[in-house]
């Protein structure tokens, strides 16, 4: 510090010698270092006026100045001989003058980034005020063309397609089923069934329709990679974009049974629900019965429905983890088990609390209204071989030699030799 404070106080000029190189910490250069007097006033390159800097502090000064034509170390820079100079001559340079200096403009719009950011250069505040207006304001100045170009929910265009076509030919099955044949064969008007009734059994069929279509393309996956015994060669452009939209279609499937179980709760608050209560107890007086408990009804209801809820619980759980920000946060493993594992089991849980709402519906010929089957006999048919697929693949033979693919290895054929050839 004393080196420092000495060659402040000697290398404020031109005609002195400049400051040292090196500090007294690094050695004495300074002292063995003569250099030539300065050249006469009239030279080019002639050097701002010297003004004395305050002691103790050493003047900043640019290592390429010159002075009369020869590189000096002692020129100060000229903004810094400025600063000095507005300071009355004292020679004593104020760290925040740089901050007081600001211009004009977006000064009233620069201080809450001041304050708020601490930013000491107001280069730096205007720069970062033109990034937050350019942040905020950049999506609305796009013109009508580049608007019009952008894609609604690219992703989702296929799921809704898929899904949207699922729910009107189930609406025009089961309406069919449960409206237009009591009008045509028995003059019954049962349309008031629509908003409520037949709704309640689309939204099922959808639901777990959806949910078996997330974890079809697995299984055919698998099984392309079984038969070609390699894992490097591309999947079909259609099972391929198939299982890019799985996410799509698991929360599409939670959407549809959510829905699902608000219906259900609604039937007790129905108009219509109310006056079939009043009939049944009207019957059972008339046929003079103390007692219409149904043992097997009631087992079948109470079972049903438990498994419905353990159903939406899992799929609640797979819709939760598959927010970006808590996938982000679990590992690999962790994400895999969540959605491979738990997801066969609310499959499972699903189609088995439809085969528990069947019942003994299945061997009931009344339910075969012009000779089709009831609704939730199609619902539970895709699920069921989504579910036995699963179960073969699990099996020693298969399971072994598809995670030997999957970790590389490639099976020992003309197919294979040939890609493999191509590559090199």
């Amino acid at each position: 510090m004393g080196a420092e404070g000495g060659a402040g106080r000697g290398g404020g000029g031109c005609g002195r010698s400049p400051p040292p190189l090196i500090s007294s910490e690094s050695g004495s250069r300074s002292a063995a270092d003569p250099r030539p007097p300065s050249p006469p006033s009239g030279a080019a390159g002639r050097c701002p006026p010297r003004t004395e800097p305050s002691r103790g502090r050493r003047a900043a000064a640019p290592r390429g100045g010159t002075c009369g034509g020869k590189e000096r170390l002692g020129c100060r820079a000229e903004g810094v001989s400025t600063m000095e100079k507005r300071e009355g001559g004292n020679g004593a340079i104020d760290q925040n003058a740089g901050q007081n200096i600001m211009p004009r403009r977006n000064t009233g719009n620069l201080n809450y980034l001041n304050v708020d950011m601490q930013v000491a250069n107001p280069a730096e505040a205007t720069a970062l005020f033109d990034l937050h207006q350019a942040h905020h304001f950049a999506e609305f100045e796009h013109s009508s063309e580049q608007h019009c170009k952008q894609d609604l929910f690219p992703k989702w265009h296929l799921p809704m397609k898929i899904t949207s076509v699922i729910s009107l030919l189930t609406f025009i099955y089961t309406s069919m089923r449960d409206v237009i044949y009591p009008f045509i064969t028995k003059k019954e008007n049962v349309f008031y069934k629509i908003p409520i009734l037949v709704i309640n059994k689309v939204l099922p069929v959808t639901s777990i329709t959806l949910l078996a279509l997330v974890y079809l393309p697995g299984i055919l996956a698998a099984s392309f990679q079984l038969y070609f015994g390699t894992k490097y060669k591309r999947f079909p452009q259609w099972l391929d974009r198939w299982m890019l939209s799985r996410k799509q279609f698991g929360l599409l499937s939670f959407f549809f049974a959510t829905l699902h179980a608000c219906y259900s709760l609604c039937y007790p608050m129905r108009r219509s629900y109310r006056y079939k209560l009043l009939n049944w107890a009207f019957q059972q007086v008339k046929q003079k019965k103390e007692n219409a408990w149904i043992e097997h009804d009631v087992w079948r209801m109470e079972i049903y429905v438990s498994l419905g809820i353990l159903g939406l619980a899992l799929l609640a759980l797979l819709a939760i983890t598959s927010i970006p920000s808590v996938s982000l946060s679990l590992t690999w493993r962790e994400f895999h088990y969540i959605q491979s594992k738990m997801g066969y089991l609310a499959l499972l849980l699903c189609t088995v609390h439809a085969l528990v709402f069947a019942w003994n519906k299945w061997v009931d010929a009344n339910q075969f209204i012009w000779y089709t089957p009831p609704s939730f006999m199609v619902a539970v048919f895709l699920p069921i071989v989504v579910l036995l697929c699963k179960c073969v693949l699990l099996l020693p033979c298969f399971r072994k030699r598809i995670r030997k693919i999957r970790n590389g290895w490639e099976a020992k054929t003309q197919a294979n030799q040939t890609s493999i050839t191509s590559r090199l």
